[in-house]
């Protein structure tokens, strides 16, 4: 079997898998950020004798930025893999690439309405990339069980 890739979906892959993933690397130096700006450490023994009795100190704003990056670390990863899968099998290069452009601007999408607490885009962020993800997860689903695999 020779394995052939298109060079434009393979660099695109590249390009937006980098986006993504340095997103999902500069969402943890958020949450270090909002956590020196608000006093909030990771865990309880990083106070030392501070907590004697008192309840471990929480912060909206470091909530809302490690929610929002770990909604990032359960979709990111899945759909880089589903896109290489892609990318692999040689699959239309046009609607990959589309599907690697809007993925990434949905996901930024999402994770500024997160920041901002507006809803409504953060769902729509979120549909919009799963419908991407679905795309090219059926297309490699559909292209394994064309060959007979099955």
């Amino acid at each position: 079997m020779t394995l052939t890739v298109d060079e434009r979906l393979f660099y695109a892959f590249i390009f937006y898998g980098s986006i993504l993933l340095l997103k999902t690397f500069f969402m943890a130096l958020l949450i270090s950020r909002q956590r020196l700006k608000n006093g909030v450490l990771p865990s309880p023994e990083d106070y030392g004798d501070k907590l004697q009795g008192k309840p471990f100190p929480t912060n909206e704003d470091v909530d809302r930025a490690r929610r929002a990056h770990q909604n990032d670390l359960e979709n990111i990863p899945i759909f880089l893999l589903i896109a290489l899968l892609y990318t692999l099998l040689n699959l239309s290069p046009v609607r990959g690439i589309w599907c690697l452009r809007i993925f990434t601007a949905a996901r930024f999408l999402h994770s500024i309405a997160y920041f901002n607490s507006v809803s409504k885009p953060r769902g729509l962020g979120f549909g919009i990339g799963s419908v991407c993800l679905a795309i090219l997860g059926v297309s490699v689903m559909y292209s394994a069980v064309s060959t007979g695999v099955f």
